[in-house]
């Protein structure tokens, strides 16, 4: 597994199994372009980007660019050597895995509630009802948040369309968040 997706998992699934040992550094959503900065034992924290697909009030979906921030550099599994590290308050209720076969065109459609999509091989794009383009290739992720996206006036598209670029298969790992989790909000939180 690569570091990023390791990353990914560690900032996701960490709120569940991890959430006392570090209390300290829960991690939150910042847009990419905040100037905030996370310094830890005097280093400043590399990017933690990803996307999300959100929808505002009127019910038309966009695109959004954030990061994470509140990760420290300290060892994950003593005596293991630091490394940045982070917990998430998020409550996952499953785990699934899904594989997109080259070609694959969905429908127009919401996610079923609030999750994270990760790419773990191959291309695929998510375009959204304000006609924005996301483009995702292996070791990125993004967050759902579109599931309050309607029907409006002289436009019946909901939520996002997903497509497979390429001719290799898009494999993703999908972990879905309880119903009561953050799901507002341009980072979604």
């Amino acid at each position: 597994m690569n570091s990023s997706l390791m990353l990914v998992a560690t900032l996701i699934l960490g709120g569940i199994f991890f959430e006392l040992a570090y209390a300290d550094s829960i991690v939150h959503p910042v847009l990419s372009s905040s100037p905030e900065k996370t310094i830890s034992d005097n280093k400043i924290q590399p990017p933690v980007r990803f996307d999300t697909i959100w929808a505002d009030s009127n019910g038309s979906t966009h695109i959004g660019r954030c990061r994470f921030e509140g990760l420290i550099f300290k060892s994950y599994a003593p005596p293991s050597a630091p490394q940045w590290i982070g917990s998430s308050l998020d409550e996952v209720e499953s785990i699934a895995y899904a594989v997109l076969p080259p070609g694959y065109i969905g429908t127009w459609h919401r996610a079923p509630g609030p999750q994270w999509v990760v790419t773990l091989s191959g291309k695929w794009s998510v375009e959204t009802t304000d006609g924005t383009v996301l483009t995702q290739g292996p070791g990125q992720f993004q967050f759902n948040a579109d599931s309050s996206s309607h029907p409006r006036k002289h436009d019946e598209r909901i939520g996002h369309i997903s497509r497979t670029i390429g001719d290799e298969p898009n494999v993703q790992m999908i972990i879905k968040l309880k119903p009561n989790a953050r799901a507002r909000g341009i980072c979604a939180n």
